[in-house]
């Protein structure tokens, strides 16, 4: 409708500036020679123009070139909005009034959706990510490029961080966080509840920035802490003997950091446990940087971080929401505070491959669509540069290793990021109706190596080594299950960021 009433006074004010400016074009060809109009008061004197005529001409083009300043801001801040939906079959799509309502300010409107099942213990969802990716870039390469792109994910956890990695993200990218219970009618001004953050404008935002590990930068605000896994008492002294570490990323709920996902098998036959997430000890003060259980940990900023890791706490985490637009339909998300987290969850991810470099890493989150998805963008931008302030010599090489892991390990030696590696090394999880399965959600991943998750994964009421093999004790849940009495809302991934509207 804006732009409907902003065109319509550009095409009055073109009519009116050309009629104005042709008789004004007449009044100085029809006078005689005597007006030179060299000076501004012969171009305004009466012998020479009608000065009425002229006010006009010159308040007309005035208007004009207002206006179409006025439409060219709109196309590059609103533009087409792009719905991204994959999620698993059982759930409800709750963002259908909330896509409305932005739809309702957008220039126009694209969508890529799609539905999976979750009955395997393994979950493959190649060809449903394979096709959002495709239909996106397909959308984008038709779209105008001199209007924005807002991009609006509801995706599950695994699936944003692979479209994201695979999405490349073009000049006046914004990112929209969509409310489960939107306002479908507001006054004008009144807030919808979604959330916009200005994510991308260009090559200087992403790909040309300096990365720096995470180590080398104070002041985090996320905490690391690392648990021992299972009935283990403490973590292993030789972080080379790691084989698998379940990696959490927690920007929703509270809780104890100790009770972060757990009962699920997977996390049980982890060898180690790392939660990061905003975090603060019993007495309320913050905690950052890096804590393991059972010892003392070193912090972001290279010094000591002393008492139990038993003691953190999970704090609620919301959209940093900055300034707010007149007419727009909600606040604007801070985008350096947006950008510093993402950065920080990223070096997060890259320190866990860093200081376990013969793990493999199951990685389960929660947090906002629109992070996930920044952050599966984030990683592939971040996988291929030099970091800044990494330790070397984290990567030995094993007499077993091949020539390429052989390269791989002295690649990172010199400073590459490990994230090179993400999906070779990372498997992430889908955790939904109180079952954690690990995904496969991007063509780099090994499928053997994934399904290797499962087969040594404990029963959920076995300990390991109990039951024989292929079979399971009666009421015991498969692998991936979580056990019995276990909430399945502390899993779902797919809670609203923002606060709910009764």
């Amino acid at each position: 409708m804006r732009v409907f009433v902003l065109e319509t006074l550009i095409a009055i004010t073109v009519a009116l500036t050309t009629a104005f400016g042709g008789l004004v074009a007449e009044d100085l060809i029809a006078r005689d020679a005597s007006c030179t109009i060299s000076t501004v008061s012969d171009l305004w004197s009466e012998t020479c123009t009608s000065p009425s005529r002229l006010g006009w001409f010159l308040g007309t083009l005035l208007v004009l070139v207002a206006a179409m300043a006025l439409r060219a801001w709109l196309m590059a801040h609103n533009g087409t909005l792009y719905y991204l939906r994959l999620l698993p079959a059982e759930s409800a799509d709750r963002m259908r009034a909330a896509v409305d309502v932005a739809n309702a300010r957008s220039l126009g409107f694209r969508s890529a959706t799609g539905w999976f099942g979750t009955a395997n213990a393994v979950v493959d969802l190649r060809r449903e990510v394979d096709h959002i990716s495709d239909e996106l870039e397909r959308a984008m390469n038709d779209d105008d490029d001199a209007t924005g792109f807002l991009l609006a994910p509801n995706l599950a956890f695994p699936a944003a961080l692979a479209v994201g990695y695979d999405t490349l993200l073009r000049e006046r990218t914004h990112l929209a966080e969509l409310p489960v219970a939107a306002r479908k009618r507001r006054l004008p001004g009144g807030d919808t509840g979604v959330r916009t953050v200005y994510f991308d404008d260009g090559d200087d935002e992403w790909t040309e920035r300096r990365w720096r590990s995470r180590r080398s930068q104070p002041g985090a605000e996320l905490a690391m802490v690392t648990l021992p896994a299972g009935s283990a008492v403490e973590a292993p002294a030789d972080r080379t003997s790691v084989r698998r570490v379940w990696l959490s990323l927690q920007l929703e709920g509270g809780g104890p950091v100790s009770e972060v996902d757990a009962g699920h098998p997977l996390r049980e036959a982890a060898d180690l446990v790392v939660v990061v997430g905003p975090a603060e000890r019993a007495d309320g003060a913050d905690r950052t940087g890096s804590a393991t259980a059972n010892a003392v940990g070193t912090d972001a900023g290279g010094g000591t971080n002393a008492g139990a890791a038993g003691e953190a706490t999970l704090r609620p985490w919301t959209l940093p929401a900055g300034r707010w637009y007149p007419g727009a339909s909600g606040r604007q998300v801070n985008r350096r505070a947006f950008a510093r987290l993402v950065e920080e969850l990223s070096g997060a991810v890259e320190q866990v491959l860093d200081d376990y470099p013969e793990a493999h890493v199951l990685l389960s989150g929660r947090m906002p669509r629109s992070v996930a998805f920044a952050l599966g963008y984030v990683i592939s931008q971040r996988k291929d540069d030099r970091i800044e302030g990494k330790r070397a010599a984290l990567h030995p090489t094993r007499a077993d290793d091949t020539r390429a892991e052989r390269a791989q390990a002295r690649a990172e030696n010199e400073g590459l990021s490990s994230l090179s590696r993400f999906w070779t090394s990372v498997t992430p999880v889908l955790v939904h109706l109180g079952e954690a399965k690990p995904t496969i959600v991007h063509a780099a991943q090994r499928d053997a190596a994934v399904h290797g998750l499962v087969a040594d994964a404990p029963t959920a009421a076995t300990p390991a080594g109990t039951a024989p093999a292929g079979t399971a004790p009666a009421g015991t849940a498969p692998a991936g299950t979580a056990p019995a009495g276990t909430a399945p809302e502390s899993a779902t991934p797919t809670t609203d960021p923002l606060p709910r509207q009764e």
